[in-house]
């Protein structure tokens, strides 16, 4: 520890029967570069007036006067001002009497025939009682916060067995939060296989993580449901010294409670959304069989090739619902022109081009996760800028509705049409794969080849 310089100017209050030994003291400590404001008193009624009266920096006692001696000026000194530095002054005082006053507070002990000792003895008990004082003072606000910490706070030894598994640990102490968060008092000093027996058999892995970071110092997070205090923790676990840990922690379980209602909430959020994609396509398939058994397929399809492609499953999941009802605009198109057996005039074909926009504006209401609505508005686009109903161009398009359209051609043109017979898979496969990169997504046509090539089959719609 680095010694502090002592105050500018000193307030000394000097227990000393003789003027001469107290001017020597004052000259000492003016000698070593000290100003001084000094008291000097020889009794024990005088020395208890001016303690009580002001605050010195230091005491320097005599050891023996003919009424009072050292030990009970020191006993004054402890009550009156406890953090003032004591310190003896004597010209004779024993090893057994030294060793007595420093056991009972006393700073240090200077003999009379050593005075050029004093300063350096004033100097380091000064420095020493200011950092005590420091010391006191971030103990108290440490102790403090550990008092009033809203989170548990648990100091724990580690136990391992001969293998060096972690069995058992022992509470070595815990703040007021930690009985207020689990219900558990008095577990210092005791096992946890004691204070909740078999919390190793339902919790390993919180075990595993203790024994961990109390083995390799790096701290780690765990939440878990705590099934013996039937709770959820959310635990931070930290170690200072081999064999130990820390855990701060919090009860999470109301927080979990709410997460698992939004959970349950947004599946039957996702189970209302995809009613309302069942009902569009019962409307379809009561107005166009082919359109609803087209649609099926696709999504079929559509689901296999984002799947080859990695999507992640949210956004094979948008794909599939937006497969599903892709041509649900087609219920703004008359029925006969929908079930004309021959080929559409190029009036009747504007018509039909509407169902993109038309289904958009059915689906941008519905409150969907993914962009199931725009999937569906682009999937008639092509790369090179020839499809409808936007003409974008190269990847303006989203790629759900690059793989939508792939999978709609093939589908398309490998089944039956109310004006044609089915083309069959292999000349669909051939359109696809001739506009690769021109027309149809390069690799939305790879994924597709690979599925049939991999024994990919349209099942029954």
């Amino acid at each position: 520890m680095s010694e502090r310089p002592a105050p500018a100017r000193l307030r000394v209050l000097c227990l000393e029967d003789s003027p001469l030994d107290a001017e020597l003291t004052e000259e000492t400590l003016r000698g070593a570069g000290h100003e001084i404001d000094i008291d000097v008193v020889e009794d024990r009624a005088g020395f208890e007036r001016l303690l009580r009266g002001g605050d010195y920096d230091v005491v320097l006692a005599d050891f023996a006067l003919p009424a009072f001696d050292a030990h009970g000026a020191l006993e004054v000194a402890r009550e009156v001002q406890p953090d003032t530095p004591f310190i003896c002054v004597s010209g004779t005082i024993g090893e057994e009497a030294t060793v007595e006053l420093l056991k009972n507070g006393a700073d240090d002990c200077v003999l009379k025939d050593k005075m050029a000792r004093l300063p350096f003895a004033v100097e380091r008990a000064i420095a020493e009682r200011a950092h005590r004082r420091e010391l006191a003072t971030t103990e108290r606000r440490f102790r403090s916060l550990f008092e009033n910490l809203l989170n548990g706070y648990a100091f724990c030894r580690m136990v391992y067995d001969e293998a060096g598994e972690p069995t058992d640990f022992v509470y070595l102490d815990v703040n007021p939060a930690f009985a207020r968060l689990t219900g558990l008092e008095h577990v210092v000093g005791r096992p946890v296989s004691e204070v909740i027996p078999g919390s190793r058999e339902s919790s390993p892995e919180l075990f595993e993580t203790y024994g961990r970071v109390a083995r390799t110092g790096v701290p780690e997070t765990i939440e878990l449901d705590f099934t013996p205090l039937g709770t959820w923790l959310s635990i931070a676990v930290y170690s200072t010294e081999p064999g130990t840990f820390i855990a701060v922690f919090e009860d999470t379980t109301e927080r979990q409670t709410a997460v698992d209602e939004l959970r349950r909430a947004a599946d039957r959020l996702r189970l209302t959304v995809e009613g309302s994609v069942e009902a569009m396509g019962s409307m379809v398939a009561a107005r166009d069989p082919y359109t609803a058994g087209h649609e099926k397929r696709v999504t079929q399809l559509c689901v296999a090739m984002a799947e080859e492609m990695g999507l992640d499953e949210a956004a094979v999941e948008g794909l599939r619902l937006a497969a599903l009802v892709h041509d649900i605009g087609k219920i703004s198109v008359p029925a006969e022109i929908l079930t004309k057996p021959s080929r559409l005039t190029p009036l009747e074909f504007e018509l039909i081009k509407v169902h993109p926009a038309a289904a958009h504006e059915m689906l941008a209401s519905i409150g969907f996760e993914q962009p199931v609505a725009t999937i569906v508005l682009q999937h008639h686009e092509r790369l090179d800028g020839s499809g409808y109903p936007d003409g974008l161009k190269g990847d303006e398009a989203v790629l759900e509705a690059r793989i939508l359209a792939v999978a709609d051609v093939v589908e398309a043109m490998a089944s039956h049409r109310p004006y044609r017979a089915a083309l069959g898979l292999d000349a669909a496969l051939g359109e696809v794969s001739a506009g690769a990169g021109t027309r149809y997504d390069a690799a939305a046509v790879a994924a597709c080849e690979r599925v049939f090539a991999a024994g990919f089959a349209f099942e029954p719609a």
